[in-house]
């Protein structure tokens, strides 16, 4: 028989961590508002926050006056607790990120690069940190988490596109791959697909704040995206679900690839266009994205739309509008159509939401540190 329950030490876990998340996504509560929220008895909520507040991860911020009883204690992250250091390998740069444990950022760089290699990648990491590591608080120094990469799962393909040499692109599917990165950084390393990091960046310190289930569109010189569904990332099986340029859309009487129709690779150059080039390609991006937005909502009857990227304010909003005229016209009847939001974190969201992994994958709550296998259980199950 599979005996599987929960233990004091997971259920604790968790706990801590529903409530950190909680103080996060609200910017701030008492003792009293993440009891009711969180659902946690007032005893336990009051045990879990000044636990939290002795170790440092939480501090208070002030009193809130008003109705019956004493004042109510704010309690806020606190962002010198620790930092976390992220990185966006991409195929034409390279960002690097330094967030505190609030999630504010620290220092971010961007490098162009004509297509960056592993070891050149690890060592621009290296001197980012050795840089900026020093000038930190002791404090957060040694509340270091570790580092997060992101980076297209599939940095060698579309080679034509993106104009690299085989030789190139073969480099990063080389056998020991992670093994580099875990060896030559002094850390933790944990790796994500470009558009998941971006993804959860918007979810939580962006416009996806609020948000349990939505798509972020990211439109960069390649097309990508990251799929939230009940307030966490959603892999997929190759951890590609959501990555959105390999979506199919009509193309006249043929059918496409969204990368071909959604990416800024197209553009010679982003400074030289002229006007009416940028008119026709948002128009050409907001018909493919209207019929992938409609696909992807029919499936999944998404809260909202996320779209960001490295397009300007203004460009992004006209092509919010475009993309909502053309679905008016062509959605069917009985279409939901989800918010289409813009993304608050502009073309730094993946290198915010690499360094974001780290802190997410150890302080976000998880229902799987609720369960545990017997021993005998587990090794029955093995065998």
């Amino acid at each position: 028989m599979n005996k599987r329950g929960s233990n004091a030490v997971g259920v604790r876990r968790y706990n801590e961590r529903l409530i950190l998340a909680t103080v996060r996504r609200l910017n701030g509560a008492s003792k009293a508002d993440l009891s009711r929220i969180t659902g946690l008895s007032p005893q336990a909520a009051v045990r879990i926050v000044e636990s939290l507040a002795e170790e440092g991860r939480l501090i208070k911020a002030g009193k809130r006056t008003g109705g019956m009883g004493q004042p109510s204690i704010i309690y806020r992250i606190n962002g010198d607790s620790g930092c976390t250091i992220g990185a966006e390998i991409g195929r034409d740069r390279l960002v690097c990120t330094i967030l505190d444990f609030d999630g504010r950022i620290i220092a971010c760089e961007s490098t162009a690069t004509s297509y960056p290699s592993p070891a050149s990648a690890v060592e621009h990491i290296r001197s980012f940190a050795r840089h900026h590591m020093p000038r930190l608080r002791q404090e957060q120094r040694e509340g270091f988490l570790g580092f997060g990469i992101a980076m297209p799962w599939f940095i060698g393909e579309w080679r034509e596109e993106a104009g690299i040499a085989t030789q190139q692109a073969a480099a990063w599917t080389a056998p020991g791959l992670e093994e580099l990165f875990q060896n030559e950084l002094d850390g933790p390393v944990l790796f994500e697909n470009d558009g998941n990091a971006g993804a959860l960046a918007e979810l939580m310190s962006g416009a996806g704040a609020g948000l349990n289930n939505f798509l972020y569109v990211h439109i960069g010189t390649f097309i990508g995206g990251g799929l939230i569904l009940n307030g966490e990332i959603k892999r997929g099986r190759n951890g590609n679900a959501g990555a959105l340029a390999s979506m199919p859309v009509p193309n006249g009487p043929d059918v496409d690839f969204l990368l071909h129709s959604a990416s800024l690779y197209q553009l010679s150059s982003k400074e030289t266009t002229s006007d009416a080039q940028w008119e026709a390609w948002l128009s050409h991006c907001a018909d493919a994205l209207a019929f992938t937005i409609i696909s992807a909502n029919s499936l999944l009857d998404l809260d909202a739309v996320v779209i960001g990227g490295t397009l300007s304010q203004e460009r992004l909003c006209l092509l919010r509008r475009l993309i909502l005229e053309n679905m008016q016209r062509s959605a069917p009847r009985d279409f939901f159509c989800p918010e289409l939001r813009i993304g608050k974190n502009g073309d730094q969201a993946p290198a915010i939401g690499a360094a974001l992994l780290p802190l997410f994958s150890t302080f976000a709550p998880n229902l799987i540190s609720l369960l545990k296998v017997d021993k005998d259980t587990a090794d029955i199950e093995r065998k």
